[in-house]
């Protein structure tokens, strides 16, 4: 796959080419793809061993997961008192439970939509303790014993008093002290002109409270103001589709395997360093071991498309780290503008809704620029 191409091996299917690429019957039905039924590849440029291709990965047993959601969303849990935030569901997969960076890299393929879940307040002096709860205090004399009060008025008699000489604890039978008539509909029979607060330590009555938090682990309180915020993120299937993410999980592999292939270094969602100094995470990041020219391949595979804002996300990286190649593959729609925003920044653009196609084209371009630099190991 990886050397020169004989005539026999340009009419072969994509199917007989890349058999684990396919239905998605075949790939959830086995647990395993015996040795013997898959074609033996053609000679590699390097020995390099390949990589293990599991017919299940994990990525599709999450989605498997989370379609038994009814929600289709992967949703945190948070320990209050530890200051921690998991995702039980990874555990399910083989995953760490707190393993974010792996969902993270799901909503890069287009896999997962990140939405904010919740927003913690938390103490400023002590950030990693999520738990803190909300006390009121008199302005007065500072005390916690403070009630609040209703002002309750019964339509019917025109009676206004206090909510305290209201006696709705029996909901079945509560009457107007005044007119000792039945209530029988409090929303629609009572009316609330008024709300405060009163202190039963000083009897000081008051409009507002003081509101304060509490850090319950080590007991003392804050300002509201000064809290900072932790934001807790949930996850939701963007497509339920299973074929889609089987299909980029694949695809990043064999991309992979094929620049190890000739001859380079390739690693997957790669932390690189551009000139700016900044760390850009690469979904594939290849450099020859021959002259260190690098390339970045970027994998898009989502249902609405590939737009210009897509291609910015790409820019990015792209004009800070300056590699000699950058691929944007993809089996999406290409909208208007796109082909043209990738010629002009240099980035070549390979689409197609065929992947065993797109694998072919990457090779093509791949042992072309291997050929002219020599072939050099």
């Amino acid at each position: 796959m990886f050397g020169r191409k004989s005539n026999s091996d340009s009419k072969s299917t994509p199917e007989a080419k890349f058999p684990h690429i396919g239905g998605l019957a075949s790939i959830l039905k086995n647990a395993s793809i015996p040795v013997q039924n898959i074609p033996a590849a053609t000679p590699k440029v390097n020995s390099e061993p390949d990589l293990p291709k599991p017919s299940t990965s994990k990525s599709v047993n999450l989605i498997q997961e989370v379609q038994k959601f009814d929600d289709k969303t992967i949703k945190p849990f948070i320990d209050y008192t530890a200051g921690s935030i998991f995702y039980p569901v990874l555990s399910n997969i083989g995953e760490t439970q707190d393993n974010v960076s792996y969902l993270d890299d799901l909503v890069s393929d287009g896999i997962l939509a990140k939405h904010i879940y919740e927003k913690l307040i938390v103490c400023p002096i002590h950030p990693t303790v999520f738990s803190s709860s909300m006390r009121l205090y008199c302005p007065k004399c500072h005390s916690m014993n403070v009630e609040k009060l209703n002002l309750f008025e019964h339509k019917k008699c025109g009676y206004i008093a206090e909510s305290k000489n209201f006696d709705f604890s029996n909901i079945d039978h509560s009457v107007c002290p005044s007119c000792l008539k039945e209530i029988k509909n409090f929303e629609k029979e009572i009316r609330v002109p008024a709300m405060w607060y009163q202190c039963e330590d000083c009897i000081e009555k008051f409009d507002n409270a003081v509101i304060k938090l509490h850090c319950r682990k080590h007991d003392h309180d804050f300002d509201t103001n000064s809290g900072k915020f932790i934001t807790t993120f949930c996850y939701k299937l963007k497509n339920s589709d299973i074929s889609n993410i089987s299909d980029t999980t694949q695809i990043k592999d064999e991309l992979v395997k094929l620049l190890r292939g000739f001859n380079f270094t390739a690693e997957l969602n790669s932390l690189v360093k551009g000139k700016s100094g900044n760390t850009h995470e690469i979904p594939i990041f290849g450099k020859s071991k021959s002259n260190d020219d690098s390339i970045l391949i970027f994998i898009k595979n989502q249902s609405t498309g590939v737009d210009e804002s897509d291609m910015n996300s790409i820019l990015i990286p792209k004009l800070d780290i300056d590699p000699k190649n950058t691929l944007l593959v993809t089996v999406s729609d290409v909208k208007e503008g796109v082909e043209n925003m990738a010629k002009h920044y240099g980035i070549n653009l390979i689409s197609d809704p065929d992947f065993s196609k797109i694998i072919s084209r990457v090779e093509e371009f791949v042992s072309a620029w291997y050929a002219n630099n020599g072939g050099r190991k």
